[in-house]
């Protein structure tokens, strides 16, 4: 791995958990998403200082360069938080749709009782 590709890594893997960090006490971000981005820029961070562990798994999974490992694992997490995203809205859509339901069938029940006194 080049220098510069360890410095630049290094860097943004060390901005991206003092971001992300502050994104969770500043804004009240969701502790759970923050945890992974948290765990990802330590991740790299680690990769970054010990280029070594990089080296090796590019070496396992057969890719020649490490910072193209680099990009891998980076659109891989991408991938699998966009499924898991994916999935969240699905469920709040779920949700989104059973509370209407429960809305309407209330209101309907305010306005028999309005309509009865």
């Amino acid at each position: 791995m080049s220098v510069k590709l360890q410095i630049a890594l290094l860097l943004a893997s060390f901005i991206t958990v003092i971001f992300v960090t502050l994104c969770v006490v500043k804004y009240k971000m969701n502790v759970r998403y923050g945890v992974v981005w948290i765990l990802w820029g330590i991740i790299i961070l680690l990769l970054s200082a010990f280029p070594t562990i990089l080296i090796t798994i590019s070496d396992l999974l057969g890719v020649q360069t490490a910072s193209n490992t680099v990009f891998l694992l980076t659109i891989f997490l991408v991938y699998i938080l966009c499924f898991y995203l994916f999935m969240k809205i699905s469920k709040q859509n779920e949700e989104i749709r059973n509370l209407t339901y429960e809305v309407a069938k209330l209101s309907k029940k305010i306005d028999e009782m309005v309509k009865h006194d």
